[in-house]
């Protein structure tokens, strides 16, 4: 009864469902169909193939420097510095992956504890002297005494012997302090710590130790390249009188 209500007034077409709409038979009413459809989903799968594409681009067609190197303090390192330092020691490295360019990048880390990023700095610190994966390590005094003297016991160092007779090298003979050199005279280099130590990384411990073993050749022949001034790639640029990068002396 209450149906027959509800319906009072209604013709029986009226009351036929809606005939189901033709399938379109064009390709172009097939294409606005879809699109009608799955308009943002076709967009959202394209968006997401557009970035993973740039992102195996990048990759694939990243360049990974010649040598990796960590700066280590417990203030502030201004851009202008650190990029004097690496285009010092490019002056005496080598091609090591054959593009062509001498890249000696960088890695700066602040673990000044008032820093915000304090906290994460040290623990990014300490897992790259765990993990062994970069074996050049510059680093102010206090950041060395604190960090790695502090731990170091028996006959356990963390870095290894430099093994070279030149002016500066301190610690057992384990790292170079710039404290006198011409770089630390550098302009650049104004508000840097007095004392601050180069040196690399042993391997006498590591997991990886082919890679890593590798890894410790080239950076200690770096080193060593730079403190004798005498460059491994043969670039007269790197000690032409005046040069900033007086490494011994």
């Amino acid at each position: 009864m209450a149906r027959e209500w509800a319906l009072r007034g209604l013709s029986e077409e009226e009351l036929r469902p809606d005939p189901k709409p033709e399938a379109p038979k064009t390709p172009r009413g097939k294409i606005e169909n879809f699109w009608y459809h799955y308009k943002w989903h076709t967009i959202a799968i394209f968006a997401a193939a557009v970035i993973l594409s740039v992102m195996i681009g990048q990759l694939v067609t990243r360049d990974n420097p010649d040598y990796m190197v960590i700066l280590a303090t417990q203030t502030f390192v201004p851009d202008a510095a650190k990029d004097k330092i690496s285009s010092e020691l490019q002056k005496y490295g080598r091609d090591i992956d054959g593009d062509g360019k001498i890249e000696v990048t960088i890695d700066s880390i602040s673990l000044a504890n008032d820093s915000q990023l304090g906290s994460a700095n040290q623990m990014k610190f300490i897992t790259h002297l765990s993990a062994v994966d970069v074996m050049f390590y510059i680093m102010d005094k206090e950041t060395y005494d604190s960090r790695i003297a502090a731990q170091e016991s028996g006959d356990f160092r963390v870095f290894a012997p430099i093994n070279l007779n030149a002016e500066g090298i301190e610690g057992d003979g384990r790292y170079w302090n710039w404290k006198d050199s011409g770089l630390r005279k550098d302009e650049a280099m104004k508000g840097m710590p007095e004392n601050l130590y180069f040196c690399v990384r042993n391997v006498s411990e590591t997991v990886n130790k082919k890679e890593s073993k590798r890894m410790y050749e080239q950076c200690m022949e770096l080193l060593r390249a730079y403190l004798s001034q005498k460059p491994l790639t043969g670039n007269a640029s790197a000690t032409e009188p005046g040069s900033g990068s007086t490494a011994a002396g």
